[in-house]
């Protein structure tokens, strides 16, 4: 069941106050904002899980200015349906394995929604395309936009060539093949479905000569649909409302694979419940990885070690973890890739150890792909909490890793220490030391999603 204390914290930045609301009321706030009155009953609902579910899944603050509080006018008959949307369909959260999804969606699609990939750069499996006429008819469902020349210049910061009467130009599929003589007059040239000739267009358009050059004066923009295209396209179910189909069979249908279920809420004891976590502990078996050059002491071992400690503490906090090894075993990263991807975690967090001939280089370092923004703030909130303990830390990075192309979700890789460097490596068989670097990890871990 859900718990009745869990509140989204919002920042109201014309005021400079923080202020926390109850989780449903929050709910009822911004579907008010997202949607309005005028949508059918069912399409509320299916808007208010949305909603709900995406307050659960993400980690930050809301920030915007003042809102209406609606639960303040609940005798406003015109707000009464946004309430009842938000109480009948209290507690209800979108779930794919188990854990809340990225409820992307946008006002209409246009005729099908989109695939996550096309346009975030990540392929989520919930988010896949589905074809949509549901949106047809709406105010969305087109619109023309008109731009000059030079407008366009200015907003995208490019230049088209100059009019000039000795540039070659023609507008593709209205104005094309154009033949001329040695000299530069208009021979014949096609427009539309038929061809002129240079002297008839002359006559018919009352120009000078038959020595034209064709340029654009402007551009008109025809778009259909309104927003990204992925997930829930509200006009669409709008319309499937109306035509009977319930708030359920609507999430369903937008969102690939989903169930629709309450979703216990973490508490005070376990503020991490819900989230999942895969460690990878590099290395195994066979394959050793780095050889401490003073104590010999083995990356495979240490990082498994650290593993298991991460893993109890985080469990304690409410997380649900996965190892990829739990012993001395060697594991292919393509079945690391694979077993995570199909867990579909929050974090996947890759350890590993550092080595540099005949160096002194010590310190932990973090690694992120290019643009995972929520990694990289995790691997921030860490180093900060080890920096805190006075470990040595090298910086949050972006990397190019391998196992970092083949997860579908936010991944990290991080180096906790050399090996090459005696000073640290004997830092390793400290069990306090082993310890403090846990602790420092669940700890940006908890500040994150907190």
């Amino acid at each position: 069941m859900m718990e009745t204390y869990y509140k989204i914290r919002y920042i109201n930045k014309e005021n400079n106050e923080e202020i926390e609301m109850p989780l449903e009321k929050m709910v009822g706030i911004l579907l008010n904002l997202e949607m309005g009155l005028n949508f059918h009953i069912e399409a509320l609902k299916a808007q208010a899980i949305v909603i709900r579910t995406n307050l659960i899944k993400s980690s930050k603050s809301l920030e915007g200015g003042n809102f209406e509080n609606i639960w303040d006018n609940r005798e406003d008959k015109n707000v009464e349906k946004i309430i009842k949307a938000v109480e009948e369909t209290k507690g209800l959260v979108i779930l794919f394995n188990d854990k809340p999804i990225e409820a992307k969606y946008h006002l209409a699609c246009g005729g099908s929604t989109e695939n996550s990939e096309n346009v975030i750069d990540n392929q989520i499996i919930y988010l896949r395309r589905v074809l949509c006429d549901y949106c047809k008819g709406s105010i969305y469902w087109k619109d023309e936009k008109n731009f000059s020349i030079e407008e366009i210049e200015n907003l995208l910061k490019i230049n088209f060539p100059k009019m000039d009467i000795d540039v070659e130009s023609e507008i593709s599929g209205f104005m094309e093949d154009i033949e001329r003589d040695e000299y530069g007059r208009v021979i014949s040239i096609k427009i539309g479905n038929k061809r002129f000739s240079g002297k008839e267009l002359m006559e018919l358009l009352d120009l000078n000569s038959t020595r034209f050059a064709i340029f654009p004066t402007g551009v008109k923009f025809v778009s259909r649909g309104k927003g990204h295209g992925i997930g829930l396209c509200q006009y669409g179910a709008e319309r499937m409302a109306q035509e009977g189909y319930s708030h359920i069979e609507i999430l369903k249908y937008y969102y690939t694979g989903v169930e629709i279920k309450e979703f216990q809420l973490p508490c005070i004891k376990r503020p991490l419940y819900g989230k999942i976590i895969v460690i990878d502990p590099g290395h195994g078996g066979e394959d050793e990885g780095h050889r401490g050059d003073s104590l010999g002491l083995l990356e495979k071992d240490l990082v498994l070690k650290l593993a298991l400690k991460l893993k109890s503490k985080l469990e304690d906090l409410g997380v649900t973890v996965y190892l990829t090894r739990e012993k001395d075993e060697k594991v292919l990263i393509t079945e690391r890739i694979e077993q995570a991807n199909k867990l579909d975690p929050d974090f996947f967090i890759s350890l590993h150890m550092d080595y540099f001939y005949n160096s002194k280089m010590k310190g932990c370092e973090i690694f992120h792909f290019r643009k995972d923004y929520n990694s990289e703030k995790l691997g921030s909130y860490i180093l900060k909490n080890l920096k805190d303990r006075q470990i040595a830390t090298r910086g949050v990075k972006e990397g190019n890793f391998y196992v970092f192309r083949g997860i579908s979700g936010n991944s990290l890789l991080i180096e906790i220490g050399y090996l090459s460097n005696p000073q640290e490596e004997i830092k390793f068989i400290d069990e306090n030391y082993m310890e403090n670097l846990a602790e420092g990890i669940v700890k940006g871990i908890l500040e994150y999603f907190q």
